[in-house]
């Protein structure tokens, strides 16, 4: 079973939680458990920047675990994402920790407390410096034949809030899972 926790807003983001959901059932060949963290309290600029910083706890320090924003569309099997779990390791794509595939057993000292408390920057400091998740698994408001995730990450034209993205595919491709997520989901 792969195990994901999806940061979350519910506030704004109940489309993009079918949408985010659905994209992983429907492109994954592995059973998975979506967890979405809304732990009542916000964080940076989307509402849940620090949440990511939950799922080692979540976890009880054990195994491993996916991070996903929620205002992602997955296009690739979320198995090959898992395959990148490496021990030890807090793994993730160049230069961004949205998209991390986290050995919880070795971030005992990462807690909701910390997670509160820390600026992003200050827990990424503290987290072994490894990225080799590649750019494919997050591509940030594009599409290209390869793209297996997109993430809708400029908060002035996600398709949910504003349907006017500079990228009519990407923009499409949303509400066309968003009307399957609808036919599909409970």
């Amino acid at each position: 079973m792969i195990r994901i926790f999806i940061g979350t807003d519910a506030d704004l983001h109940s489309d993009a939680e079918k949408v985010v959901e659905w994209s992983i059932r429907k492109n994954t060949s592995s059973d998975v458990q979506i967890n979405f963290i809304r732990p009542g309290w916000k964080s940076g600029c989307t509402g849940f920047t620090n949440h990511r910083f939950l799922v080692p706890e979540l976890c009880g320090h054990e195994g491993y675990a996916i991070y996903l924003d929620v205002d992602m569309l997955i296009l690739g099997d979320i198995e090959e994402l898992w395959n990148y779990k490496t021990p030890g390791k807090w793994c993730t794509t160049p230069m961004r920790d949205d998209v991390s595939v986290i050995d919880c057993s070795a971030f005992p000292w990462m807690t909701e407390a910390t997670a509160k408390v820390l600026h992003k920057n200050q827990i990424r400091a503290k987290i072994p410096d490894h990225e080799n998740i590649p750019e494919v698994w997050n591509h940030c408001d594009k599409w290209q034949p390869d793209t297996k995730l997109i993430h809708y990450t400029d908060l002035d034209t996600q398709p949910w809030v504003f349907n006017n993205h500079p990228n009519q595919l990407i923009s499409d491709l949303f509400f066309e899972y968003l009307d399957d997520a609808n036919d599909n989901l409970n």
